[in-house]
């Protein structure tokens, strides 16, 4: 497989929903034919994941100096953007998963064919009021409840 060695603009990228469950966190499971993806129409904006490491601090008396150590890791939360289309069967699914305490799975397609899949809890669905040009839209997102598994390029 090829690693792309030049930046790439988003256009074209798309997400998917699954209510299912793969039967192992790993790039099989997610691909499994178990698992059937909703697409979330009209995404706006797709926020941002990745790791971030909390830092634990120790500070003894005879030296007064701050000891730091790599403490438990957070994936992170994609914050999404999305005109609101109510018809939406991936927006239905988001609203449905945002009212249950069930994880879901989400596919991140990016243009070059590289997938992030994701174990995510739905915490927020808010309608977003604007002004009266605004289009009406949906602020939704999915927090990040394990280590994303990035498939690369074909």
């Amino acid at each position: 497989m090829t690693v792309r060695t030049v930046v790439q603009a988003l256009a074209g990228a798309t997400i998917s929903i699954s209510a299912n469950l793969p039967a192992t966190y790993d790039a099989a499971g997610y691909g499994g034919t178990t698992m059937i993806y909703t697409a979330v129409g009209e995404v706006e904006n797709y926020g941002s994941h990745g790791v971030t490491a909390n830092v634990s601090t120790h500070v003894p008396v005879d030296t007064a100096v701050t000891a730091k150590v790599k403490g438990s890791k957070d994936y992170g939360t994609l914050s999404l953007t999305i005109g609101s289309l109510p018809g939406d069967a991936g927006q239905i699914l988001l609203n449905t998963a945002s009212e249950s305490n069930a994880h879901y799975s989400i596919k991140l397609s990016y243009p070059d064919t590289t997938v992030h899949y994701m174990d995510v809890l739905v915490t927020k669905l808010q309608f977003v009021d604007g002004a009266v040009n605004d289009v009406q839209k949906i602020s939704v997102d999915l927090a990040v409840c394990r280590k994303p598994v990035i498939v690369a390029a074909v």
